[in-house]
């Protein structure tokens, strides 16, 4: 997979951050599903934390948002 990066993302007035907080939640959240039915129900350690990483990530950056308003 290959990212852009931050400098070169062109800003957009057709998104709203609360609307992507959401979309990005509920991607996690259909990943977390997707792997758990793979691994029969169960989720190793390292995927935990890294899905748990992302969750945290997302969170830092609506209170980031927060603050700027």
């Amino acid at each position: 997979m290959k990212y852009t990066h931050f400098d070169d993302i062109e800003p957009s007035n057709k998104t709203d951050f609360i609307m992507l907080y959401f979309a990005a939640c509920r991607s996690l959240r259909e990943l977390e599903s997707a792997i758990r039915r793979t691994n029969g129900g169960k989720l190793s350690c390292r995927q935990a934390w890294l899905l748990r990483r992302i969750q945290r990530k997302l969170s830092q950056m609506a209170a980031f948002w927060k603050n700027i308003l």
